[in-house]
């Protein structure tokens, strides 16, 4: 089979160990094979860097193992005029029964000297760091909607409608009735009527009937506990929103210009660009026929797979969707970069 790099290294990464094998090509003789293997704690990791400029290895290839890759990326693509090949694990499988670290290791540096190997879409350093935040932010807006509904579920449980005479349980209203409530175990009309914002369209008498009744003390105190949550992830999300401003402000006026998409807010174009970065060349497609929107769709896992063989379509099955960016506004994101 040719060959189109003269030296690869391919690295087998684990939790604790990497497996490196560094396979020099020669022209006519078999290909030199030489072997390492590195712990992943950080000292180390600089260690197998040293230990590739030592052989003039630049062209690195690893499989995109859950998140243990990540430091070894940031590590070695700090080296100057490395090429670095991130693959999905699918994309290269051993034969059976001829598989273990030291040989996988091998096999990738061999897949990857006679490029056979695809390269995994890596956005750069602001970008993944954008995305720890925003990963990171829905999250937490995840888990306050579950304590919001375990809030209802718990009210419902014990015969308390706030949810069916009030529009949101998280509205300002309805936090002072839910704090007084957890407080005193029951609310009367005076506390209801102190407690009404503006624009509540129930008067304090019909919601005061709708929770009529008396929390016992262990469900108060569980109420209590809810509502401390959701206060404390409220601090978290306005302190995180602070640090996702630090990360984006590299990328306000892409921000600004996906903003003006109709049903998207700066928000959800930062998840986007968080996602899929700006730099949409990783996207290029040679096709004449194809646009480059369909790479990316392919890229989100929307698009259905190519699975025939004698004629017969065996599968047309798509990927799971992965995130809310990925699967709902990723067209959108490029009809707004062009």
């Amino acid at each position: 089979m040719e060959r189109h790099l003269p030296i690869a290294c391919g690295l087998d990464v684990h939790r604790d160990i990497i497996e490196a094998c560094i396979v020099i090509n020669n022209e006519y003789e078999k290909p030199e094979i030489v072997r390492k293997e590195f712990t992943t704690v950080r000292g180390d990791l600089f260690n197998l860097r040293d230990w590739l400029m030592l052989h003039n290895c630049k062209n690195v290839a690893m499989e995109s193992t859950g998140v243990y890759w990540r430091p070894v990326y940031a590590i070695l693509e700090e080296v100057e005029g490395i090429n670095l090949c991130l693959v999905n694990a699918q994309h290269m499988k051993n034969l059976p029964g001829r598989k273990t670290d030291v040989k996988d290791a091998q096999w990738i540096a061999e897949l990857f000297i006679c490029g056979l190997l695809e390269y995994s879409f890596v956005p750069e350093k602001g970008i993944r760091q954008l995305r720890e935040c925003t990963r990171y932010y829905r999250k937490l807006k995840q888990e306050r909607n579950r304590i919001l509904n375990r809030i209802d579920k718990l009210l419902q449980t014990h015969g308390f409608k706030l949810s069916s005479v009030l529009s949101s349980i998280d509205g300002v209203s309805a936090r002072r009735i839910l704090d007084k409530l957890c407080e005193y175990g029951e609310v009367t009309v005076t506390d209801i009527r102190a407690a009404l914002a503006r624009g509540v369209k129930k008067t304090a008498e019909e919601i005061a009937f709708a929770i009529n009744g008396k929390l016992d003390r262990i469900a108060s105190l569980v109420l209590k506990h809810m509502l401390d949550g959701l206060k404390t992830l409220d601090n978290q999300l306005v302190q995180l929103d602070k640090v996702m401003e630090e990360a984006r402000a590299a990328y306000d006026s892409q921000i600004r210009l996906l903003s003006t998409i109709p049903g998207v807010d700066e928000l959800s174009a930062t998840y986007i660009i968080a996602e899929i970065g700006v730099d949409m060349s990783p996207f290029a497609v040679n096709d004449d026929k194809k646009k480059p929107a369909s790479r990316i769709c392919s890229w989100a896992g929307l698009t259905p797979k190519n699975d025939t063989s004698a004629g017969k379509v065996k599968s047309r099955k798509i990927k799971k969707g992965n995130n809310y960016v990925k699967t709902i506004l990723v067209q959108c994101a490029w009809a707004a970069t062009k």
